[in-house]
Order: C-alpha cells, then sequence, then structure tokens
C-alpha cells in the first residue's frame, strides 16, 4: 500500500486530532477537496494504520481518578520472557494507563491515575513491591497537565 503522504493528508490529520468528529463537509471545505475525495482519504489513512483509532478523551478527575503520578521502574533483569511477563502485568492493571518501555537509567515510564495515596499505596505493593524482578522505582506526582495529548504535526515543514 502506498504510505506517501502529501499536504493535504497532513492536513487533515491535523484537523481530525483537533476534533475527530467535523464532518466530512466542513473538512473537504477546509482542505479543498471534494466531500468523496476527502471521505476516501480519510478512509486510506484508516486503513494504513495511520489513524489508529477514534476516542473520546476523558477527563480522568471525572471517572473518580484525580491523581496522576508518573512512575519510573527498574528491573532486575531484562530477558525476553521476564519483559513479556511483566509488560502483560502492567497492561492487566486499570489504573496503569500508559505504559512506555524506555532506554536509560529506567527500563519502564509509567503514567498511572489514582483515587487517592492509599490506594496508590496499595496498587504499588501489589503490583511493583510483590514482583521480585522489579528492583525499584521512582515516583513522581504530578501537580497538574500543562500539556496533553497534543496534536502530531509532519515532522517537516517543508511541507506547507
Amino acid at each position: 500500500m502506498d504510505t506517501q503522504l502529501d499536504q493535504a493528508d497532513y492536513r487533515l490529520l491535523e484537523l481530525l486530532q483537533a476534533d475527530a468528529r467535523t464532518s466530512i463537509a466542513k473538512l473537504a471545505e477546509t482542505v479543498g477537496l471534494s466531500e468523496p475525495a476527502c471521505y476516501r482519504r480519510i478512509q486510506r489513512l484508516k486503513r494504513l494504520k495511520i489513524i489508529e483509532r477514534e476516542v473520546a478523551v476523558v477527563s480522568p478527575r471525572t471517572m473518580g481518578w484525580p491523581l496522576t503520578m508518573i512512575v519510573l521502574v527498574t528491573l532486575e533483569r531484562e530477558r525476553t520472557a521476564i519483559l513479556d511477563r511483566f509488560i502483560r502485568k502492567l497492561q492487566s492493571v486499570p489504573e496503569i494507563v500508559d505504559v512506555w518501555y524506555v532506554t536509560g537509567d529506567y527500563d519502564f515510564a509509567l503514567r498511572v491515575v489514582a483515587r487517592d495515596m492509599e490506594s496508590f499505596e496499595t496498587l504499588t505493593r501489589e503490583v511493583l513491591y510483590a514482583d521480585n524482578v522489579v528492583k525499584n522505582f521512582k515516583t513522581l506526582v504530578t501537580m497538574r497537565s500543562v500539556k496533553s495529548q497534543a496534536p502530531l504535526v509532519a515532522a517537516s515543514r517543508d511541507l506547507e
């Protein structure tokens, strides 16, 4: 499949990241395409997995999760089977909303939400302290989000 993107594709992606519910008519008008051409481009972007999914972004606070922490985790060992098991464990915990396998001093960076510090302590005991592969972890409590899920733009500004 052709994954080459042009300026119209990039503009559509920027608009859809701002509001995925924008009508095809409005998108087509803004980008300067016909409605059928705009629709075909969006379907192509979905088929190619350039648009991975469409979601509603919900405030964790409204769902009862007012605290957000970034947790940096170091493992004792990094064998494939250990990594795979640990990743599955992290994926199964609803309070762990993002997981990144990273390079550097830590092996994983987690974004964790919690009702309160007591529930976060319970999570750390059950998920991190109880796992003998976890060497250590560091918790950063967020005070407020100043930028979140910002739209991606083309890496090259030469497209304009």
